[in-house]
């Protein structure tokens, strides 16, 4: 929850750090708010896809350790081959 709102604040601080930027045309400021701003919303949506998957595996655990197994035995395979 902390996460969401740190996120959130991060993003207004690019936003303003880019603001910054465009209004003494430095464009380094702008470089680096757009960074910053950019950086927080694929944080974001990092942390929404996060708890969609919790939200998935725990509605539906038997289902996730299949896909799981699934997924590790094809890695397996794949790493086994010379």
């Amino acid at each position: 929850m902390f996460g969401k709102a740190e996120d959130k604040v991060k993003e207004i601080a690019g936003e303003a750090q880019e603001k910054y930027g465009e209004l003494t045309d430095d464009s380094c400021h702008q470089a680096k708010g757009a960074a910053r701003k950019y950086a927080a919303q694929g944080n974001q949506a990092v942390r929404e896809a996060a708890d969609v998957v919790k939200e998935h595996v725990e509605d539906n655990p038997l289902k996730a350790v299949s896909i799981a197994a699934g997924v590790g035995l094809l890695i397996g395979l794949l790493i086994g081959r010379k």
